[in-house]
Parts: structure tokens; sequence; C-alpha cells
């Protein structure tokens, strides 16, 4: 197998009167590079100094601790690929997230005008990895301090918010939960236009119930306690970007709540149905009493 290199990145957003909008101008690389025992072989950190921002903004500044002096001494960000490139050599990269991923692209575009990241042919999303290996409540994802104190790994001597320190965090993770046999799974070829187009997709959710890709079929619930089909009672109600509608059984005389919610991801339409006990709502209770009128 290829060496594990995982890479993480810090950056400060800022203005660009090129684009007439915001861009995540990378600041800092930092990476570690894995034996064939997924003990560390190699670290490779630089700070990239800013092209496009002047100033470090107070957020970033507080929550990374970098300062602009540190920045000043950095690499041009192309020098720091150029760099990294050759440090990395053939690897599977993997990062925490693919917002790394999509920060590096959108750094590549503005700076060399290709979408492509001239160092990455295998890559797997370690947070996905990691949020499977866990068992992590589907649908959710895991912060990298979260996974690590779940996995009980002491954070202390990590600098979190800085690039090496979490790519080395990170690794501390895979070791905790490595398994050669269910990595493969994650490997993507980033080779291929593929990938980044769908690394590339906003998953949107859908909100108009009049969208030709809703199919009738989609709509229709079966009771939750004796599985009849079950009949809507009122119409459909948008809460929370999701559908609900008041259900009820004919056969058991079951109320319920059906909630709906449909998004379009890149491999195409996810339907999410849901099932909520019914609760009456409080009638008002009349008041009587005399009234009196003063005179």
């Amino acid at each position: 197998m290829k060496p594990i290199v995982i890479l993480d990145l810090e950056w400060n957003g800022t203005y660009s009167k090129r684009l007439k909008g915001f861009i995540n101008e990378i600041i800092e690389f930092g990476a570690v590079k894995t034996d064939s025992h997924l003990q560390p072989a190699d670290t490779f950190s630089l700070f990239v100094r800013p092209q496009v921002g002047k100033k470090i903004s107070g957020k970033i500044a507080t929550l990374t601790s970098i300062t602009d002096e540190e920045l000043e001494h950095g690499w041009q960000f192309m020098q720091v690929v150029s760099r990294f490139r050759k440090w990395a050599g053939d690897c599977i990269l993997m990062t925490w997230g693919t917002s790394d991923i999509l920060t590096l692209i959108e750094n590549c575009r503005y700076f060399s005008g290709t979408d492509r990241i001239p160092f990455l042919t295998d890559y797997v999303d370690l947070q996905a990895y990691c949020e499977k290996q866990m068992s992590y409540r589907k649908g959710k994802q895991i912060g990298l301090s979260t996974a690590a104190q779940l996995l009980q790994i002491d954070v202390a001597p990590f600098d979190h918010h800085r690039a090496l320190d979490d790519s080395l965090l990170s690794l501390q993770c895979l070791r905790k939960l490595y398994a050669e046999n269910t990595l493969q799974a994650f490997l993507q070829d980033a080779t291929k236009s593929e990938f980044y187009n769908r690394m590339e997709f906003r998953t949107v959710t859908l909100c108009d119930i009049e969208n030709p890709l809703l199919k009738n079929a989609d709509w229709s619930f079966c009771c939750p306690v004796c599985g009849h089909p079950a009949e809507k009672d009122d119409d459909w109600v948008m809460r929370n970007k999701s559908f609900r509608a008041v259900f009820h059984c004919p056969a058991c005389k079951k109320k319920f709540y059906g909630r709906m919610q449909f998004k379009l991801k890149y491999e195409g339409l996810s339907v999410r149905k849901s099932v909520h006990r019914f609760e009456e709502e409080p009638k008002k209770q009349e008041v009587q009493g005399k009234s009196s009128t003063s005179v």
C-alpha cells in the first residue's frame, strides 16, 4: 500500500477585489507521513504568505495564534504546493472532512487558474472513515477533538487549530481505528473529473412540494403499530425544511405525524421518512363569569 499522508490546513477568510467576493485563503500547511506501521515517518509544516488579504482576521488570529509577522516570512501558495508535492510523493492523502480539499480547490483555481490539486491522486475522507469505524450517529459529523476524546486519546499535547498538530491528532485517531480491509471502500480516485464533480456538488434540500422529482409513492405511510396503509388527515406543512402531516390508521385508529425530507445529492434524490407521536393540541378553556359595568 502507498504511504499515507494526513494533511491539515488553516485559512483566513478575506475579501478579493478580483472575485468581488470572499475567499478562504490558506495560511498554513501541516502534514504527517506514515510508515508501514502507521508511525510518523516525516512531517511537513509551512506558513503561506497571504497574497489576497493583507492582515489575518482577529477571529483566526485568536483561534490559531498565528501572527501577521509569522506569515510575512511564509512562502507563496503555489510555492508551498510545489514543495508539498515533492515531499508527499505518491501517497494516499487524507484530510479530516472535505473542507480542506474544497479550500485547496478554491485556492488552486484562484492562484493557478485550475481547479485540480496537483499532488492529489488517491484520497480518503478520514472523518467519514472514523465515523464508520466508530458506528457514529448516522447523518451526524464528528469533530476531530470529539473523536479523539471518545477514543480516549489525550488531546492535551496537541495545539488545536494548528495544521501540523491537527494532522498528528488525526493520525492518532486513525491508528485507533485502522483496519486495512475496511479502508479500500473509502479510497477515491482523485485523478478523474468525477471526483471533483462529486466533491463540489452541493446537497440541496427540496422544499417545493410541486417539484417534479418528488413522486406520489414517496408520500405514503404505513401505521407504525399494525403496518396497515395510513390515510392523511390534513395538508402537508413545511417545518425545518421537512414536510409534516397528520395520518390515521383505518384499521387500529392510531394517529401519528408523518414527516418527509427530500435531499438532492450527487448520487440522486434521497428520501427520508419518519413517524412521530401525535399529540392533540390543548383546547382553549372558556372562562365563564359576569361582566360588570361601572356607571
